[in-house]
């Protein structure tokens, strides 16, 4: 029992030892690792961005816009997104402008039958111009007779008082001159309005009743046959049968002692055998439409001109097609001005050009009224022209929030009442609005910054002037100086 004791520690002292060896060898052969710790921390930061700044309008224009008419049209900008902005605006315009062309060639010298003849659809057609050669189109008169109500009443068969552009150009009951046809007569007919009396082809008078269809000799239809002298027709129902010119004359002012071509006008169309084609017309003020050129025709009696027949002499030079041309006006071919009182944005084609008149009279003049112009609140604020080439650049003076629409910047567009007959025939104006726009940046502390918006330039609200340092744009005039490329 005492031996089995000893053995049993001599046993456990041997454990001990090796355990103790194994130790110092470990502790001789390594690096001794104390606490260690791992942890990790996730911080989102989420970004749902809708940016969208655009224009709100109200425009209502009218099919027939006349010089002092102005036509509304509200522009402003609106925030359709989730992020504030700052904008700005401006304006434009191009034109598509139809003008009397240059009317130097003479009738005799143009073939109408070699024109081309103007597709359906095109502005000029709808003007009348239905044939044209390159870029000249030729007004053809409309034969279609339109009743006058006014005159009319309620009776549709009553079309007496009926009229078209070839009766306007008719219209005074004279025929100065026709052409004649290879064997030497005129061929042209008219329907006696009451009863008259008529030379006719063997100088012989007869009184034909109303209603009576008389003409030269061989004119086809004519019941009677008469001289071409007396001219005096009925200009309702005139109807030229013989291809050529047509000279009518109307009565302007007469009196016992009248002896000159003064107190008449006149007007006429080239007929080709379908189309009336209309004649160069006088645009002075207080004539006739389709009057022609003073002098272009000449009474060459002029004892008694009251009296018929009178011989005319014509000066072709002066009679030509009555034509037009299409231009297409960008916006550099426009003037713009500004009111700063009135508050007027006006443009101004042919602006400081003279036709032979005055400078103005040929002029198309736009005004576009604003509105909410100033320098402090919700407002806009005019820049200066600048080497953007922004030439009417407005700025608003208060960063749009995110919902927010801007005060309105154009009210009205108005054809200035100055500009004249003599200005176009027709023209489509389209007022250009452009807007840019810019994030509102937020600091650290939630404050607006102008981050990425940097200060660049130095206006602020009056040309020439320096603008103050500044960390947040808030006044019109840090507005207008955010650099904005």
């Amino acid at each position: 029992m005492k031996n089995s004791r000893k053995k049993r520690a001599a046993r456990e002292r041997r454990v001990l030892l090796v355990a103790l060896l194994v130790a110092a060898v470990i502790v001789t052969g390594s690096t001794f690792a104390w606490f260690t710790s791992k942890d990790e921390v996730t911080n989102r930061l989420s970004a749902s961005a809708n940016y969208g700044v655009s224009i709100a309008e109200d425009f209502q224009p009218h099919e027939d816009w006349i010089p002092g008419q102005p036509v509304n049209k509200d522009v402003s900008a609106v925030n359709t997104g989730n992020v504030d902005a700052f904008v700005r605006m401006w304006l434009e315009g191009e034109m598509s402008l139809i003008k009397r062309a240059d009317n130097s060639k003479s009738v005799l010298d143009t073939n109408t039958t070699s024109l081309t003849a103007t597709e359906d659809g095109d502005t000029m057609k709808k003007l009348g111009f239905l044939y044209h050669d390159n870029d000249r189109y030729y007004k053809v008169l409309s034969a279609t007779e339109r009743t006058n109500p006014a005159l009319n009443g309620t009776n549709a068969n009553v079309n007496d008082n009926d009229y078209s552009e070839v009766k306007t150009v008719q219209a005074g009951g004279y025929l100065v001159y026709a052409p004649k046809a290879a064997d030497g007569y005129e061929r042209w007919t008219y329907v006696t309005e009451q009863q008259e009396t008529v030379v006719l082809n063997d100088d012989t008078t007869e009184v034909v009743a109303k209603d009576t269809k008389v003409g030269p000799v061989y004119s086809a239809g004519a019941s009677k046959d008469i001289k071409g002298a007396p001219r005096k027709i009925d200009s309702d129902t005139f109807v030229p049968q013989t291809v050529g010119l047509y000279i009518f004359r109307r009565t302007i002012d007469l009196d016992a002692n009248a002896n000159t071509a003064d107190h008449f006008e006149y007007s006429g169309y080239l007929f080709d055998g379908t189309n009336y084609f209309a004649l160069y017309s006088d645009p002075e003020d207080g004539n006739s439409d389709y009057v022609l050129p003073e002098d272009a025709v000449t009474v060459a009696t002029t004892t008694e001109p009251q009296k018929e027949p009178l011989t005319y002499t014509l000066d072709y030079d002066l009679i030509g097609f009555y034509t037009a041309s299409e231009t297409i006006v960008e916006n550099s071919g426009l003037v713009w001005t500004y009111n700063s009182t009135n508050n007027v944005l006006t443009a101004t084609y042919n602006a400081g050009t003279t036709t032979g008149d005055s400078a103005t009279e040929d002029d198309v003049i736009i005004d576009v009224t604003l509105a909410n112009i100033g320098t402090t609140g919700q407002t806009w604020v005019r820049q200066a022209p600048s080497a953007e080439g922004k030439m009417n650049t407005f700025y608003y003076n208060d960063d749009l929030e995110a919902g927010d629409t801007t005060a309105k910047l154009v009210d009205t567009v108005t054809l200035n009442k100055a500009v004249t007959q003599k200005a176009f025939l027709a023209f489509d104006f389209d007022l250009n609005v452009f807007l840019e726009s810019v994030q509102v940046t937020l600091a650290e502390n939630g404050n607006e910054m102008t981050t990425p918006v940097e200060k660049g330039g130095a206006f602020d609200g009056t040309e020439g002037n320096a603008s103050p340092a500044y960390a947040t744009p808030k006044t019109a005039e840090e507005i207008a100086d955010i650099k904005w490329n």
